[in-house]
């Protein structure tokens, strides 16, 4: 699992240089949660996939964030809503994400935020250290209490995002060699946020 010195890669500012040390430190710890993660998801009977992020499209400024993601699609996942599970240089995260690639036409916005909507009391009801975000490539957080001003600009914006879930900053104690207590507050808060995808998927 993953622990303080990986985030060393974000240190080499070159795209070649981070993109090896991804491939080589951070891809083989996504692949190994993969193997812990997906026997939960299977349970509900959908063909998970893990996808880890190949930033095939850099040609010149390295990754600030890299990731692995969970769909029932083998064929990719930023069309559907899934389960996101990365890295900034200061924090681990695991999501529940629902992006802006799901908006392929300008009425799906708002037919998605009102889908969104469905989830506003499990949302309400998470743990307090749960957290929201508005964007998979910005590193940032917000409040739960957020959740309905966040659904709202979903489906005004077409960059918006919903991401709930957790952020485990680098200075955790988690991160300091205990790979099973870490292993297992991810698996909890993936958990967590299952009920969360069922009913949004119930209403889709």
């Amino acid at each position: 699992m993953f622990q303080k010195s990986d985030f060393e890669v974000f240190d080499d500012p070159t795209l070649d240089g981070r993109m090896a040390k991804i491939r080589s430190i951070i891809d083989p710890k996504f692949e190994a949660f993969a193997d812990k993660a997906l026997p939960i998801l299977l349970a509900d009977g959908r063909p998970w996939v893990a996808h880890v992020a190949k930033h095939k499209m850099r040609k010149v400024n390295p990754p600030e964030n890299t990731w692995v993601a969970f769909a029932p699609n083998k064929r990719g996942y930023k069309m559907e809503a899934h389960f996101e599970f990365g890295l900034w240089d200061d924090h681990l995260y695991l999501y529940l994400a629902v992006e802006e690639n799901m908006k392929k036409t300008k009425a799906d916005g708002p037919r998605i935020a009102q889908e969104l909507d469905s989830l506003a009391t499990l949302v309400a009801g998470l743990p307090t250290d749960f957290v929201l975000s508005n964007n998979h490539m910005e590193n940032n957080q917000a409040p739960l209490a957020t959740y309905g001003e966040l659904v709202q600009r979903y489906g005004r914006v077409k960059s918006a995002e919903v991401l709930i879930g957790r952020q485990i900053p680098v200075d955790s104690p988690l991160l300091d060699n205990q790979p099973e207590q870490l292993a297992d507050f991810l698996l909890e808060t993936l958990t967590t946020l299952v009920p969360l995808y069922e009913t949004l998927k119930k209403v889709q």
